[in-house]
């Protein structure tokens, strides 16, 4: 088995940089919130069990009704968070 790499990189213009910068806060804003979350959930219940990358992203409707410049970011990243947390 042979394993290739390929490095490339990208050059955005202005407005997907911003873009970009605004889908990593809130990946970042979301992962941050979750990590509470468990970690309050925890605290208040030790027996709890921590919550699946399925249930956060149920909450993570919740999040973005609460907050809801979360709904410009691409939705698919912040399942990543989600699903990496998990």
């Amino acid at each position: 088995m042979v394993l290739k790499a390929v490095k490339m990189r990208i050059y955005p213009n202005s407005a997907q940089r911003n873009q970009l910068w605004q889908t990593f806060g809130c990946v970042r804003f979301v992962w941050n919130q979750m990590l509470n979350m468990q970690i309050e959930r925890r605290k208040n219940n030790p027996e709890s069990k921590f919550v699946n990358a399925f249930g956060m992203n149920n909450l993570l409707k919740q999040l973005k009704v609460e907050y809801p410049w979360l709904k410009q970011a691409e939705s698919t990243a912040l399942q990543s968070a989600n699903r990496n947390l998990a």
